[in-house]
């Protein structure tokens, strides 16, 4: 009695339907503070801004609390001196 030959994991993948691609839907764009990591809203960026961009020499784009740009522009010079990624807070709600 000959046993049947099992298929590859590629044959087996190739014969199982597609799986639908979970992504995580948002109605917003999720913006933080790189220095204390709070949420910002787009809102806050129009006038009177309470949040405002930080452009590093490298031309990238980082968005900061008003109150926290001195901490926010010390972390963007410290990555254009070091050419190291931003030290960026955690984010927080």
């Amino acid at each position: 009695m000959k046993r049947q030959p099992k298929l590859t994991k590629r044959e087996r993948k190739a014969l199982a339907p597609a799986r639908p691609q979970q992504q995580h839907q948002h109605q917003h764009q999720h913006i933080h503070c790189i220095a204390c990591g709070r949420h910002l809203d787009e809102a806050e960026f129009e006038a009177p801004a309470t949040a405002t961009i930080i452009t590093c020499d490298h031309g990238s784009n980082f968005p900061s609390c008003v109150k926290c740009m001195p901490q926010a522009m010390a972390a963007v010079k410290e990555h254009d001196r070091t050419n190291q990624p931003v030290k960026t807070a955690g984010a927080w709600h």
